[in-house]
């Protein structure tokens, strides 16, 4: 089984590390990766059940290939081409299962939160484009506005760093 994160522009050494901890690292990566969640800050602070801390201190992994969610994209018309975004493929004996957890949200509103750990979840039927994703993705189209590629999708959320020292590396276009 494997899990995926993008690979960071200005990727430095070989463990992806969580904001929280970036400041240490490279203040000026950091302020370029929160960019990404302007407008929308309050995630950083959201509190993650079971690991005790924040969004902000756990690095956010797919459970499913990425490729599945950009090919339903260009299906509907939202991306006119799959872009060539690489990713790291995760093998799941890197995390720690006393550390990770699997992070799902259905709809809009922290009412719609469940998180398991990782043991207690089937990770083979994580492994399609969740329903609430496809009615997203749907509802986008025309709009004209940026689309979460990852809205409603399973997320796999490890408190700490992951080391990607061994991952393969894969690009949407193999």
């Amino acid at each position: 089984m494997y899990f995926y994160h993008g690979i960071p522009e200005d990727m430095k050494g070989s463990e992806l590390i969580p904001l929280s901890k970036m400041l240490e690292v490279d203040p000026e990566l950091r302020a370029k990766y929160l960019e990404k969640y302007k407008g929308r800050e309050e995630i950083l602070e959201r509190k993650i059940p079971l690991l005790d801390c924040s969004w902000n201190d756990v690095v956010q992994l797919l459970p499913l290939p990425p490729k599945k969610l950009f090919e339903l994209q260009q299906q509907l018309g939202i991306v006119e081409a799959i872009p060539d975004y690489r990713y790291y493929q995760i093998d799941l004996g890197q995390l720690d299962s006393n550390k990770t957890v699997v992070y799902f949200k259905t709809a809009p509103g922290e009412e719609n939160v469940t998180v398991k750990w990782l043991a207690d979840v089937n990770l083979d039927k994580l492994q399609d484009v969740p329903p609430a994703t496809v009615e997203y993705y749907k509802s986008m189209i025309g709009t004209g506005e940026p689309v979460f590629n990852y809205q409603f999708v399973p997320h796999i959320v490890h408190k700490g760093k992951v080391d990607v020292s061994n991952a393969k590396i894969i690009s949407l276009h193999d």
